[in-house]
């Protein structure tokens, strides 16, 4: 599938349930020919304590606090949208060279395949988080009644636990009951007279059942029972039955293949949009976000697991795991177009601000209108602004950042290797030089290579306002 003009899924950009098996393969595809990745989410709720409300103004968190307290809000709340928009540097489009988007939106529900024995969720929702969702026009049915699946690391690892633990219970005989004794007696009087009838009449099979049925505790015992009195024979349930037939190995054997076969495919339906997450993983493809601290924490609580209890640990896991990470909040509070208050880094501001940049082009998106605090929506704002800062950044420049204040001391190379990044940087040239670029050759005017030490300076530097570092640097 070529990587160009938006047709996945005809004219749509929001994949539910029904349509995200068919449509893996074409997503997992845009991900590995982009050349970056932007990612949003959407949340039940944030903060750790949902009676709080009292705010302590005389002491500010520290980075390790704040963390702390964002492992328990994400192991409390869930990402209930998420957003994604792979994005392709296409120097020969068309008409102009152009960055082309594919921003998709998903709602991600807590629905949990039967089949995984019985394994459940708890889905908590702050009011405040209701109340804002409801004013941006979040479907809440839609959530719920076509929202795609998911299954975390963790939660996958949890559950084939449970299967084997439920195998080897099966394995194991219990003793049954005393009111129980005549129905096996029963099931055993069936079985010898269909063995005697075979020796003049075969017949493949005997079926056993009675019009209460047979409850699971019931199903147990009779299979533990055929398989002690009659060895040759194997009983196969079905729902309202049990057959029994001649013992056959290869028969046996390819049961329980396709058991385990059918308990994969339940599997991979049930990671649903964690498929995506695996495969930015796996290739480590540039990702972006927008003041995305919470945003890691609470994609490693959901696709991965419980997250370190140590920031640091937090850190390595990232540095090892993911690619390139890139806070467009980060660009915007060092890029002089955009940084005029406090506000201004917001990202429905940056999109204002940035408004009058025609270069580098990115694909406009495919609604015409805004969607504001829909995760597939802000994807694409946070390509967009991506794209722009850092072509602004890169060639007009601008003040330099200050080095990480952090203190930790597996930061310290990064630290050197920051300063080191800052001494080769050009003088600061003014927006004119964007300009001129784009006279000489509209091609030219793009993000910076990956192995630009433009990176070293601005990317893996995560805001996190409020907080006494006020950035997690990776």
């Amino acid at each position: 599938m070529e990587f160009g003009p938006l047709t996945l899924a005809g004219t749509r950009w929001e994949i539910d349930r029904a349509d995200f098996d068919e449509e893996l393969p074409n997503l997992l595809k845009l991900i590995e020919d982009c050349d970056f990745i932007a990612l949003d989410f959407e949340f039940s709720g944030v903060g750790s304590d949902p009676r709080r409300g009292q705010v302590d103004m005389n002491h500010k968190p520290t980075l390790a606090e704040r963390y702390k307290e964002l492992c328990e809000s994400a192991e409390s709340y869930r990402i209930m949208q998420m957003g994604i928009c792979p994005v392709k540097w296409e120097p020969n489009a068309p008409r102009e060279p152009k960055y082309s988007s594919r921003p998709f939106n998903f709602f991600v529900a807590p629905h949990i395949e039967k089949r995984l024995f019985r394994y459940d969720r708890a889905y908590l929702f702050s009011a405040s988080a209701i109340d804002f969702h409801l004013k941006n026009g979040f479907d809440f049915n839609k959530l719920f009644s076509r929202g795609c699946l998911y299954l975390g690391h963790q939660e996958e690892a949890h559950i084939k636990g449970l299967k084997r633990q439920r195998d080897e219970a099966d394995k194991k005989e219990i003793e049954p009951k005393e009111e129980d004794l005549p129905m096996l007696e029963d099931v055993r009087s069936q079985i010898i007279g269909w063995i005697k009838r075979r020796e003049t009449d075969p017949f493949d099979f005997l079926n056993i059942q009675r019009d209460a049925g047979y409850n699971g505790y019931q199903r147990r015992i009779i299979s533990q029972f055929v398989r002690r009195e009659f060895p040759d024979y194997n009983g196969i349930w079905y729902e309202r039955h049990l057959q029994v037939v001649p013992y056959n190995k290869d028969r046996e054997r390819n049961i329980v293949l396709k058991k385990e076969d059918d308990f994969q495919k339940v599997l991979k339906v049930q990671r649903g949009v964690r498929h995506l997450i695996d495969k930015i993983m796996e290739l480590k493809k540039p990702l972006i976000g927008h003041n995305l601290f919470t945003d890691l924490v609470y994609m490693h609580n959901m696709f991965i697991g419980d997250p370190p209890e140590d920031i640091n640990d937090f850190r390595r896991f990232l540095q090892q795991s993911f690619g390139l990470i890139v806070d467009t909040k980060f660009l915007a509070l060092h890029c002089s177009e955009t940084n005029k208050n406090s506000a201004s880094s917001s990202l429905p501001e940056l999109g204002y601000r940035l408004s009058h940049m025609t270069y580098p082009h990115i694909d406009d998106f495919p609604v015409n209108t805004e969607q504001n605090h829909v995760a597939g929506y802000d994807a694409w704002c946070t390509a967009r602004s991506f794209v722009k800062l850092s072509a602004i950044l890169y060639f007009a420049g601008s003040e330099n950042p200050l080095p990480p204040a952090e203190t930790a001391s597996c930061l310290d190379s990064r630290k050197e290797e920051i300063v080191a990044a800052l001494a080769t940087r050009p003088p600061k040239a003014g927006y004119g030089r964007i300009v001129e670029v784009e006279l000489e050759d509209k091609r030219k005017v793009r993000i910076p290579h990956w192995s630009s030490h433009f990176w070293k300076v601005f990317g893996g530097r995560i805001c996190v306002n409020g907080t006494v570092e006020g950035e997690f640097t990776l």
